[in-house]
């Protein structure tokens, strides 16, 4: 990295840690410079601080430094770093920071892992969002990201979907059928049964075991194919219907009861859980003798770590958050540390039209599916949306707006900035204008250092978005960038300008947010129009 790699060397020589640990911001405040730091409010010893100090000053790349209270370390860019940021960004483009916390370790991470009963829900697209985004900026940056779709291919969901399909099938053979309350009742459970009856015999109706197949073809293909239309791709869809006939889930049981982890109640199987501290004991299998969702997350996570992953990260509901602790304590049973494992959790998406909420019921089969919205309302506004606020806050999906081919839609705001940038770089070639790196003026007025200092961050969003694992931090980077992009282009000409130095400065600064937003869109997953 290029920020970060300053400070990280400066911290390591003075304090001897390896990985020092510090945040760094823009100051609200334009007075206190153009990047900060609360490292040293750790740092209590007074001699120390004043070394440290005195090294930023004598630092080529700042200009200024100074510490305040109880701890911020603020300093301003010097005109030798711009070159350096800028020399990097020319001569590497949206590869400029490509590879910079580059690793071996093995990381997965798992989201979306929707069961195939029915079509993806706008719950399952923000997961999807959140995953991808993160994935893509942890491949950008150099990590070994593992990208993988857990199918929940087995048990009583799947055989509850294969009875929907049957019934449903008879009623188009003309029988009458009585439809159990607990039933899939979705317009796609006609459609499935349609497909199969037009391909195969009508008596094909009674080969469960034929049904089970077909169905979960029909629908994991749905699926994959409403994901690529989204933008996600997966490097491994995982089966637990797979997993079960390996024999991996009754070798966690059996494990488990050796080790005494587990006891039968009332025809059921327990795991310890208070023995780590839990509230309750958890039932790994039930008194009709079927697996739990615990039970096959520890037999799958058991086998990620077998696979050699090291770090793992799942995207989860929020209604999920008290499985997170049993499952780490059961993975301690098998030598599995808790740090392995790290949930993200999401909140809920509220539909809203008209400033009403559109309801959703998949159980009633009247829900809006994640295809729709994306066929209506596009790929891009879509994810954009999806990540515009933290996963821990619950998102209410604004159709009025997310139609809008405006300046209200986010998504517009920002692509616009990015060809304006496009627009001014063509009319550049057009009027023959030459660009000189070298004969430049490095002297940013207050305007444009804050639009400066803007795509300078871009490396801490990156690093924050791994390190946090808050991809919602690329969209709200994206915006600011646009937004001071915006005023720049009303306020200061680019290229009518007679000074060259002063038009090239400001030719750099577009071909920076140019750079800048390609990359931020690109790992959102969010296209970059040359025209709008």
């Amino acid at each position: 990295m290029i920020v970060r790699e300053i400070f990280d060397e400066k911290f390591r020589k003075y304090l001897k840690d390896k990985s020092p640990c510090f945040n760094l911001n823009i100051p609200k405040n334009k007075k206190y410079g153009d990047i900060s730091t609360d490292f040293l409010i750790s740092v209590k010893d007074d001699n120390l601080r004043e070394k440290i100090l005195n090294d930023f000053k004598d630092d080529n790349y700042f200009e200024d430094a100074n510490i305040i209270e109880p701890g911020f370390l603020n300093l301003k860019f010097s005109k030798d770093f711009y070159r350096f940021f800028f020399k990097n960004l020319l001569d590497n483009e949206i590869n400029y920071l490509k590879d910079s916390l580059k690793s071996e370790k093995k990381i997965q991470i798992e989201f979306v892992s929707a069961n195939p009963t029915g079509p993806l829900t706008l719950g399952n697209g923000r997961n999807a969002a959140i995953g991808d985004a993160l994935s893509n900026t942890m491949k950008y940056l150099g990590m070994n990201v593992f990208k993988e779709y857990y199918l929940n291919d087995a048990g009583k969901k799947i055989d509850l979907l294969i009875l929907s399909v049957q019934l449903r099938i008879k009623e188009l053979k003309g029988e009458k059928v009585v439809f159990p309350e607990d039933c899939y009742k979705g317009e796609y459970i006609y459609e499935i049964a349609k497909e199969i009856l037009e391909k195969e015999d009508e008596n094909i109706v009674n080969d469960v075991e034929y049904l089970r197949e077909a169905i979960l073809k029909i629908l994991t293909s749905s699926i994959e194919e409403d994901l690529k239309a989204f933008g996600v791709t997966f490097d491994n869809w995982f089966s637990e219907k797979k997993m079960r006939e390996r024999g991996e889930i009754q070798f966690v049981l059996d494990y488990l009861k050796e080790k005494e982890f587990c006891y039968e109640k009332d025809g059921a199987i327990w795991f310890k859980s208070k023995d780590f501290g839990d509230e309750k004991d958890r039932v790994l299998v039930k008194s009709d003798g079927e697996y739990t969702y615990f039970l096959t997350d520890i037999a799958y996570h058991l086998n990620k770590w077998n696979r050699g992953f090291r770090e793992v990260i799942d995207i989860w509901g929020w209604d999920h958050i008290g499985h997170i602790m049993p499952l780490k304590w059961a993975l301690k049973v098998f030598d599995i540390s808790e740090d392995f494992l790290t949930v993200i959790l999401y909140q809920i998406v509220h539909l809203v039209e008209g400033g009403k909420e559109v309801k959703m019921s998949k159980s009633k089969g009247e829900f809006v599916t994640l295809r729709e919205l994306i066929d209506e309302i596009g790929k891009d506004t879509v994810r954009f949306i999806f990540l515009s606020r933290s996963s821990d806050s619950m998102l209410n999906f604004d159709l009025d707006v997310a139609r809008k081919k405006s300046m209200e839609n986010p998504v517009y705001y920002i692509q616009y900035a990015y060809t304006r940038t496009r627009s001014i770089e063509r009319k550049r070639l057009e009027k023959n204008i030459n660009f000189d790196f070298e004969n430049i003026n490095l002297d940013f007025n207050s305007d444009e250092r804050e639009l400066l200092n803007k795509l300078i961050f871009v490396e801490e969003i990156l690093y924050q978005t791994v390190n946090k694992l808050s991809p919602h931090l690329l969209t709200f980077h994206s915006y600011d960038i646009a937004k001071k992009f915006h005023s720049f282009y009303h306020d200061y000409p680019v290229l009518n300008l007679d000074d060259e130095k002063e038009r090239n400065k400001r030719i750099l600064l577009v071909k920076g947010v140019e750079i800048t937003l390609s990359l931020l869109l690109n790992l959102i997953g969010v296209s970059t129009p040359e025209e709008m």
